[in-house]
Formats: C-alpha cells, sequence, structure tokens
C-alpha cells in the first residue's frame, strides 16, 4: 500500500487547453472531445518492512506547508493516505484515462532527497511520478468512445495519430474505469515494455 498525491493546476492550464484544440481536430468525423485536464501523480512507497502510517502525517504536513509538490496560489491537491484511498482509483465523473510515466526509472531520487533534508520522514522509500490526462470525449452514439479517441489521442504514431504520449520516452496506461491500485503501482514500478512492443 502507499499513499499518493493528484496535483492539478487551478489556473488555466495552458498545456491542456492546446491538447484539447489539438485533439478536436484529430478525432473522426461524429466524435467530440468536450475536455482535457491533466493531473500529477505522485505513488510514496514504504521501505521494505515499513508501515506507511508511520511517515504519512508528517508528509502531509510538508504537502500543505512547503512548496515540494503544490504552489498553492496555482495548484489544489488530493492527499490520499494509504488506509484511505481504498482499493481503486476512480476516473473523473464521464472520463477516461491515460497515465504517462517515463520509460526509466519512475523513481524521483532527486525530490526525495531534498524532501528528507527539510521533511525527515523515516519510513519514507521511493517517490514515484507519472501524469493523467483525464478525457471527456463522445462517439456518434453518445457514448465515450474511448476505443478510438485512445487511438487517435494515445501514443504518437505518425502526423494524424497520437498526441498525448511519446512511445519513445513514455510507456501509457489506459484507464477506461476504476483501476486498482495495485496495478497502477505495478505499472509504475516495472520496467517498460521493450519499445518495438508499444509502436
Amino acid at each position: 500500500m502507499s499513499a499518493v498525491l493528484l496535483t492539478r493546476l487551478k489556473i488555466t492550464d495552458l498545456t491542456a487547453l492546446t491538447a484539447l484544440e489539438a485533439g478536436q481536430r484529430m478525432l473522426p468525423d461524429g466524435h467530440f472531445l468536450e475536455r482535457v485536464v491533466r493531473e500529477e501523480l505522485y505513488v510514496f512507497e514504504a521501505e521494505a518492512d515499513a508501515n506507511p502510517a508511520s511517515f504519512e502525517a508528517k508528509l502531509r504536513g510538508a504537502i500543505e506547508t512547503s512548496n515540494f509538490f503544490v504552489n498553492p496560489n496555482k495548484e489544489r491537491f488530493r492527499f490520499l493516505a494509504s488506509k484511505d484511498r481504498g482499493d481503486r482509483w476512480t476516473p473523473p465523473e464521464g472520463a477516461w484515462g491515460i497515465v504517462a510515466r517515463q520509460r526509466g526509472d519512475t523513481r524521483d531520487d532527486g525530490l526525495r532527497a531534498r524532501l528528507m533534508r527539510e521533511h525527515p520522514l523515516p519510513g519514507l522509500g521511493a517517490i514515484r511520478r507519472a501524469r493523467a490526462w483525464w478525457l471527456w470525449t463522445r462517439g456518434p452514439k453518445g457514448d465515450a468512445a474511448s476505443e478510438i479517441a485512445y487511438e487517435r489521442l494515445g501514443p504518437l504514431v505518425g502526423p494524424s495519430r497520437g498526441l498525448l504520449v511519446n512511445p519513445h520516452a513514455e510507456a501509457s496506461l489506459r484507464i477506461s474505469g476504476p483501476v486498482a491500485w495495485t496495478d497502477l503501482e505495478r505499472f509504475l514500478a516495472e520496467p517498460a515494455p521493450a519499445l518495438a512492443a508499444v509502436l
């Protein structure tokens, strides 16, 4: 079990707005992209044999009182302690998502080292990072049509296919409904698939 931090801009997210405008042009006739939200994901792993509860209260304090993770003037956040997060991560109402992580190690050792210098958190192991793109799409029958939208807006394949994931630098996971946190943690911790397998 790991604690999770989700952050997103509360001011206009120009990157998400650009993705919305580009994505609207990339979908086939009768398909619509209505909204895009970008969210940063941090997963806080406990060290081997450590209980996450041993550091989560102090971690919450560090998140709320420092700018390691959140600029309160520009961002909002949700902190989910391991005992509170539930078994599954549920997309926002009406949305489906794409989680993108770097193809290499997802641990941010530099961030962990800076955090531990100012906020010692015994028991905290790795901090892993990824980005979630939440998309509200609609097909000709009024359904989400996430499969064709993912093909057009997910991993980059060519000039007219792919937008939100660069497969040379990132691996991705499509989230069409509630996903088990254990599956997400495995996606972040295990090596990315060979590049040939994702093209």
